[in-house]
């Protein structure tokens, strides 16, 4: 299958450039209202670099190189011998680089897709295999993380304090996006500087950075926090993704640890019951025991909650195909003037590239209306 074929190739495919419903609330926020005042300038971006992380070209060099000829003029006097094959790992390789480029093809027409869907959106796709390669489509633009980087706080607050002292939190923090259940899984691993610590050092995700989290707590910020940056909670989809299979990996947590946030992480919705939820975008399309047996964590930032240039929908997670291989998959619409059609596109793009990965060409991903905005299903505020 292609998975496999490809676990000997990494890239990243350069190409376009992003409040809960229930609880989810994800601008860094006080208790009494949202903070929405732009800036321009990106947070700080800390030193270290992930761990094979491939370059950011829009061509990347194929990773091994072609084999060499045989003479064109062979000794006659020799005995006559079989012309040598290739190696297994160049087969391979070129199986991957045709994963590869298949796979541009494919976020090239999702990015065609979205700008006839919602002309002004900002789209960001990650796709990572379990060795760590990485294909991408604008994967390491930085964009508001919202709450879909509460699992690494999850994580680092596991580490911190086991699985017995957080358990009490995932849930809500989880699977009901609580952000005052968030804000108290990130005092329980040490505040937001050891959240920092945790994700850059231990999680390896460079792009990664919580600034502040003040839901029930306004001193809850980083040390060098800068009351003039409410969008200073950043991440990128290639973070989310590589996050994924390092905790899948047991790269990240002890055995117990991993076990409880993936089971947490499990039983996270895995559908849309209505045109207005927003937990399950990710798994929706896909076929239902796939969705089943895969994690993921949403953030969103919505109408009646945010403006235009702040609304978004991400999600990343854990894909498992029928064969029990995975890959992650992070995928984000931003900005967006119909928020009904982002969230739309962030699922038919998931559903579109697990049945690429999965070489399922039965699975139908589109759905009757895709493409048409419906005011009613998030009416802007009145007020």
């Amino acid at each position: 299958m292609r998975l496999t074929a490809a676990f000997l190739a990494a890239g990243v495919i350069a190409g376009l450039a992003s409040c809960a419903g229930g609880t989810e609330v994800t601008l860094e926020a006080s208790q009494e209202g949202v903070e929405t005042t732009p800036v321009a300038t990106p947070t700080e971006t800390p030193a270290l670099v992930p761990a094979q992380l491939p370059p950011t070209t829009p061509n990347p060099e194929p990773l091994l190189t072609a084999p060499s000829e045989v003479a064109e003029t062979p000794d006659a006097s020799a005995e006559p011998s079989r012309a040598p094959d290739r190696s297994a790992a160049e087969f391979l390789a070129s199986l991957a680089e045709e994963f590869h480029f298949l796979l541009a093809e494919e976020f090239e027409y999702l990015a065609e897709v979205s700008v006839e869907w919602n002309p002004d959106a900002q789209i960001s796709i990650a796709v990572v295999l379990s060795d760590e390669s990485l294909y991408g489509y604008q994967a390491t633009e930085s964009r508001i993380s919202a709450s879909a980087v509460k699992p690494l706080w999850t994580a680092a607050a596991l580490e911190a304090v086991g699985v017995e002292a957080v358990r009490p939190l995932g849930y809500a923090a989880l699977n009901l996006s609580d952000n005052f259940a968030g804000g108290r899984v990130i005092d329980l691993a040490g505040g937001v500087d050891a959240v920092n610590s945790w994700t850059w050092n231990v999680a390896r995700l460079s792009d990664t950075r919580l600034e502040a989290w003040r839901f029930d707590d306004p001193n809850r910020v980083a040390g060098n926090f800068r009351p003039e940056n409410p969008l200073g909670n950043r991440t990128t989809v290639a973070d989310l993704a590589l996050f994924f299979v390092r905790l899948h990996n047991g790269e990240l947590l002890d055995r117990d640890e991993t076990a409880a946030l993936q089971q947490w992480l499990l039983d996270t919705s895995h559908s849309l019951n209505s045109p207005r939820d927003l937990d399950g975008v990710l798994l929706d399309r896909l076929p239902p025991q796939v969705a089943e047996s895969s994690l993921h964590k949403a953030g969103w930032l919505r109408p009646n909650c945010c403006p235009a240039e702040y609304r978004q929908m991400i999600d990343a997670g854990l894909i498992v195909l029928p064969d029990g291989s995975w890959f992650a998959l992070a995928i984000l619409s931003a900005r967006g003037e119909f928020y009904d059609l982002a969230n739309q596109w962030v699922s038919l793009a998931a559903c579109r590239i697990y049945a690429f990965v999965a070489e399922d060409s039965e699975l139908v991903c589109e759905r009757e209306g895709d493409g048409i905005h419906d005011p009613e299903i998030w009416p802007e505020p009145t007020s």
